[in-house]
């Protein structure tokens, strides 16, 4: 026990610092989930057939590939274009957009659960389109969605670790370096995974409460 709190003072504020950095990673990558995957949800709401095909195809086409593919085209295929970005941009953008198309869903299906009704009463009292979907239709969508969406950025920040492959300094690929030179895997990757639980655990539980207060009494 003593030489894994030696191993610990050595190595764990090292892997520590990658947390920084996953966080980091985490907070870009839903900007950029969110705004995206804002505009999916619309177009797949959209009369027009046309933008709703283009949406689908989005969504189908970024769930059936996986990501640490989507990954290495991003950050090494677009290199053939001229097109070179650092690593941390390439898995933010990445993560993005992987993640709008599953944020897209979770929107839209938020959307879809308001009662049609009250679209349709408040263009009846003439608010413009919208208008009446923000200030009538996203609200209540907004409350609907916070469980998903909460255990949709849990999934992010675990996903971050695909950033290791193309070396971005986060979480998982400290403790690969720490582990590499302490050759004390276990022990490190188990800190790993302490900070892991450190951050997603809260996120959880928050997800948990929002659950109960939608639950019917």
């Amino acid at each position: 026990m003593a030489d894994f709190f030696e191993l610990a003072r050595q190595y764990f504020p090292y892997v520590l610092s990658g947390a920084v950095v996953t966080l980091q990673l985490t907070a870009l990558a839903l900007f950029g989930s969110v705004v995206f995957g804002l505009l999916i949800a619309f177009a797949r709401l959209s009369g027009l057939r046309w933008l709703r095909f283009i949406a689908a195809t989005y969504i189908e086409v970024i769930r059936a590939m996986p990501a640490l593919l989507q990954l290495f085209i991003i950050y090494f295929g677009l290199t053939s274009f001229s097109i070179r970005l650092d690593p941390f941009s390439a898995a933010s953008l990445t993560l993005g957009l992987i993640g709008a198309a599953y944020a897209a869903e979770v929107f839209r299906a938020g959307i879809e659960s308001v009662d049609r009704g009250q679209y349709e009463a408040s263009r009846s009292l003439g608010m413009s389109a919208p208008l009446a979907m923000r200030r009538i239709i996203l609200p209540q969508a907004a409350v609907l969605v916070l469980p998903p969406f909460t255990n949709f950025v849990i999934a992010m920040v675990k996903d971050t670790s695909l950033a290791l492959t193309i070396a971005v300094p986060e979480i998982m690929y400290r403790s690969y370096d720490a582990a590499s030179q302490s050759f004390r895997s276990m022990e490190i990757y188990l800190m790993a995974g302490i900070i892991y639980m450190a951050i997603c655990l809260p996120l959880s539980q928050l997800a948990q409460a929002f659950e109960r207060r939608k639950a019917p009494r």
